[in-house]
């Protein structure tokens, strides 16, 4: 059993940055009618999504979340003792992106910076790796950004990727207290479904050759190359509804939970139907289950953070609130997360 618990660690404040850009599923030409998009966006919950313009990144939305952040917080750049990013859509192979970051944002030279490419999980990872790095006391401040611009490498002519995937981009601000609530995780990943949602073309294993660049199609309405994402849909379904509740379920039991006290069980925002099955099995009532995927689609690392921000901000800002988080995803892993908050500072929802 992989567990952790981190001490000393307070969620100063979160913020969100979001594509203004809005597609609309019911109105994508890729459906071959209307009741084809209705069927969509019933079986997932996903109505629209945030995509971002040609030429930007996850960077360039994360930039203005952290400045966003930052000036509600009444930080400056210049006492960010660590950062770490994680993003898949990073804008280089090489270097690492939080180098970048640290240059555009006006971070010290000796902060220590890190990408984590991880999925679906990666928040809750992410959490636990900045929170173990800072609980000793030696950073007093530290970001956690969860980023992810998904429409660059899903295909725009693949109705089985396309509706279900948006560009955001979160920023966490922790700092060290010694008051603070415990921050209580667990972990789990199974390597042998790593192609249930994978990229095959544009790594190492693979390298990206002119045939990996052709659009090929493989069924009416699902055209992709190579080096564009796929989502075995079946597979991941199969693994949602087992995987994250029998996880959920342990975690309550090993952490001696009282589910009736938590005020939020923040989930993954995939799929509705899949989430519901979830909320069922732990006999949560639903208004304390958010969600944000009918505004936002699936936005992998950012899902959990965003939803904090766009459902949450209210109870955060102005009260003591229990909450209960699970990422669950690409890879196939998973990680929850037990944690407190107290005051949080809730950037209003910026746009890029």
């Amino acid at each position: 059993m992989s567990r952790l618990t981190v001490n000393n660690i307070r969620i100063a404040g979160i913020s969100a940055c979001v594509p203004s850009r809005m597609e609309e599923n019911i109105t994508l030409p890729i459906f071959s009618d209307e009741t084809e998009a209705r069927k969509v966006i019933y079986s997932t919950g996903i109505e629209r999504r945030r995509v971002v313009e040609d030429g930007v990144t996850a960077a360039d939305l994360s930039v203005k979340g952290v400045e966003g952040l930052l000036r509600d917080l009444g930080w400056e750049a210049q006492e960010i003792d660590c950062l770490f990013y994680v993003c898949t859509s990073r804008d280089f192979i090489a270097p690492q992106t939080a180098c970048i970051l640290q240059q555009r944002l006006g971070l010290r030279n000796d902060a220590l910076v890190m990408d984590l490419p991880l999925g679906c999980a990666g928040w809750v990872y992410g959490m636990s790796v900045i929170g173990s790095m800072m609980s000793s006391g030696s950073f007093k401040r530290g970001l956690l950004i969860a980023a992810e611009t998904n429409s660059r490498n899903r295909s725009k002519t693949d109705r089985t990727v396309r509706p279900l995937f948006g560009d955001a981009a979160t920023v966490t601000a922790l700092e060290f207290n010694p008051e603070a609530d415990a921050m209580n995780f667990m972990f789990g990943v199974d390597g042998s479904g790593y192609q249930a949602v994978w990229t095959k073309y544009g790594g190492m294993r693979y390298p990206t050759t002119p045939e990996a660049l052709e659009l090929i199609e493989y069924d009416p309405g699902v055209s992709r190359r190579g080096t564009d994402m796929i989502v075995n849909g079946m597979n991941v379904f199969a693994f949602a509804i087992k995987t994250p509740p029998k996880a959920l379920k342990e975690f309550i039991s090993v952490f001696e939970i009282d589910v009736e006290k938590l005020d939020y069980l923040v989930l993954h925002q995939a799929n509705k139907f899949i989430n519901e099955k979830i909320r069922k099995s732990l006999d949560i009532p639903s208004a304390k289950v958010p969600y944000s995927l009918e505004d936002f689609g699936n936005v992998t690392a950012a899902s959990i953070p965003l939803t904090l921000v766009t459902r949450c901000s209210e109870a955060l800002r102005q009260r003591h609130c229990s909450l209960l988080a699970c990422g669950f995803g690409v890879g196939f892993s998973w990680a929850t997360m037990n944690f407190s908050t107290r005051g949080v500072v809730i950037t209003r929802l910026l746009e890029y």
